[in-house]
């Protein structure tokens, strides 16, 4: 969780980053998905790469494929674009809550599988070809829904107008009476005068008798022996027939019996598609693998990126990587995004000790090269001109600082916490992030844990380590340690100016420009001057204490100032006090003892 909230994978570290955009995150980049289901694999992937080198081949395999395919790769995405989100769909489906226009889209998502699949060509990789099996096109589905459902269904059922016409006989007439009764009488009266010869016969209906047959009493003789005498009235007889009752029944009843249809029909449509929920899931799946591998692939052709190869012996090379989302945001500010190589192995450099200025460049090189790794192992190209990579089973980082309040953590606290779960944790085969460790506490103390982290690290774990520091004093493990490293992010000098050039070099930074970052920054002058003149002070008594501890070496430059914390004055008499053995020192040894330590200190 700390590594995902670090690297911004798929959240960005403030709610409202960049001025309110959410464009922070490694998703923010590689989701082009044009379905649902695809976003949701897509995130899942980055948030879990997987630990099978040839699983991430057989993604690496498909997602290379269909760089090369453009033309296939943009019908493909083009008919992606038109499906809906069936995995939701089905859901819905399931629990018996999809509504009709839900059942629609999913007929009509269904429908565009035999495309999709054409779209597809021979000569797959495995990955793409196992996702071509997986597309069951689930015709009876499909064809059920799209032949019972309406072009144009409310979302309602209540609201009528759900099954396509056609699709039920009854339903049909039901529908018909409620519409247009009117209609049905007066063919039901046209029929009756002609079978019967009255001329005169008509059909009515009042409250009391409903629908009824009227016949003069000139043309009573006349009434065929089907007809009921309803009523006899002075110039003429009421009749009913069996077929006008039913037909009273229906037209009184045909909006009830209507809705009360049409919910049935579309509740077996519903049961129906839900009986084949396990096939409709595969098909989703197979969907959703589909649009995860396009969107990785325009990523990569349209940003190019690189096919990341996994090293054998623990190496990992980085030519000219680059951070992914920081890259996307130059470019839209018309601005260049500087690259920078890495290599760590597992004998001569396990750790890169980076140092330099704030704002220099080194949290963004720590997070690309984190980032390009896990970019690689889900199985994604990477942004770099070529990468050659371990196989690593976490990545752990230890970034920035926070309070905890609520759980009662200081920032120093939240830091240290985090930093024994990367050394109890940590594996040969892991990768850590690590800037500024120590710096939440006193300078002697943040400066001695630091040092001892890297050691434990160096002979413990022995993982790749990528460690960004301000404290000097730890690029000395370089001559200490054999798998440690050097590098700094060069910055050039003009006048009073400072330029970032934002380049990785081997190497130790000579000064940290730390007063001149301020001065960037805004801080008033008068604080800028009295700073310098402060460091001026310090760097002047530490020089002095320097040239007599490291004499420079002849035909050497001497380094820029630095002030140094391990080195205090008068180490070696603090050295010899700290051994004397008091209990058996005689009182003319100690007499004589003082007086070395006298005549010495004159001489410092």
């Amino acid at each position: 969780a700390v590594t995902a909230r670090n690297l911004e994978l798929v959240e960005p570290l403030f709610s409202a980053d960049l001025d309110g955009r959410r464009d922070s995150t490694l998703v923010s980049v590689l989701d082009i998905t044009k379905t649902g289901m695809g976003g949701r694999l897509l995130r899942k992937r980055i948030l879990r790469p997987s630990l099978d080198q040839s699983e991430v081949e057989a993604r690496l395999d498909a997602v290379e494929h269909l760089i090369r395919s453009t033309i296939e790769r943009s019908r493909i995405r083009e008919t992606l674009s038109r499906m809906m989100d069936i995995e939701r769909l089905l859901a819905k489906v399931t629990i018996g809550t999809a509504n009709p226009r839900d059942m629609l889209g999913m007929g009509r998502t269904l429908a565009l599988i035999p495309a999709l699949k054409a779209q597809l060509q021979t000569a797959l990789p495995a990955r793409l070809a196992e996702v071509l099996s997986g597309l069951d096109e689930l015709a009876d589905v499909r064809d059920r829904i799209l032949t019972a459902i309406a072009d144009e269904p409310p979302i309602n059922i209540a609201d009528g107008g759900v099954i396509r016409p056609g699709y039920n006989a009854e339903l049909d007439e039901y529908r018909v009476l409620s519409k247009d009764s009117r209609s049905v009488i007066a063919a039901v009266e046209a029929r009756e005068r002609e079978r019967t010869g009255i001329g005169s016969l008509k059909v009515r209906f009042n409250n009391v008798f409903g629908f009824y047959i009227e016949i003069s009493k000139a043309n009573q003789h006349l009434a065929p022996p089907d007809y009921e005498r309803k009523q006899t009235l002075v110039n003429a007889e009421r009749f009913t027939t069996p077929e006008l009752k039913e037909l009273e029944a229906k037209v009184l009843d045909a909006e009830d019996r209507m809705t009360a249809l049409e919910r049935e029909l579309f509740a077996e449509i519903r049961s129906s598609a839900a009986a084949e929920a396990t096939r409709i899931r595969q098909t989703a799946g197979a969907i959703a693998e589909l649009d995860v591998h396009t969107a990785l692939a325009e990523t990569a052709a349209g940003s190019r990126y690189c096919r990341p190869r996994f090293s054998p012996d623990g190496v990992m090379k980085i030519a000219a990587g680059r951070h992914p989302v920081i890259e996307r945001l130059t470019e839209r500010e018309a601005q260049r995004f500087i690259p920078n190589d890495l290599y760590l192995d597992r004998s001569t450099c396990r750790i890169a000790l980076i140092t330099g200025p704030n704002m220099g460049g080194k949290s963004t090189y720590l997070r690309q090269a984190a980032l390009i790794a896990v970019m690689a192992q889900m199985g994604s190209f990477v942004p770099a001109d070529e990468a050659v990579l371990p196989l690593v089973d976490r990545v752990f980082t230890r970034i920035g600082a926070s309070d905890n309040l609520a759980r009662g953590r200081s920032t120093f606290m939240v830091e240290m916490t985090e930093t024994a779960v990367i050394l109890n944790t940590a594996t040969e085969r892991s990768l850590i992030i690590l800037d500024e460790i120590g710096r939440g506490t006193a300078t002697y103390d943040g400066l001695a844990l630091a040092w001892s982290v890297i050691e434990h690290i160096h002979e413990r774990s022995g993982a790749y380590t990528l460690f960004a520091t301000h404290y000097h004093e730890l690029t000395e493990l370089a001559d200490k340690l054999d798998g440690l490293r050097n590098l700094h992010v060069s910055v050039r000098e003009s006048g009073d100016q400072i330029i970032f050039l934002r380049k990785v070099e081997p190497g130790a930074a000579d000064r940290s420009y730390g007063i001149e970052v301020a001065r960037l920054a805004g801080l008033p002058m008068a604080v800028i001057e009295r700073a310098r003149e402060i460091l001026a002070l310090h760097e002047k008594s530490e020089h002095t204490v320097s040239e007599e501890l490291n004499p420079p070496k002849r035909g050497r430059p001497e380094p820029a100032l630095q002030i140094r914390l391990f080195e205090p004055v008068g180490y070696q008499i603090a050295e010899r006090i700290r051994t004397l053995d008091i209990d058996n020192l005689k009182p003319i040894e100690a007499l004589h003892l003082l007086n070395e330590l006298k005549e010495e200190l004159k001489r410092q």
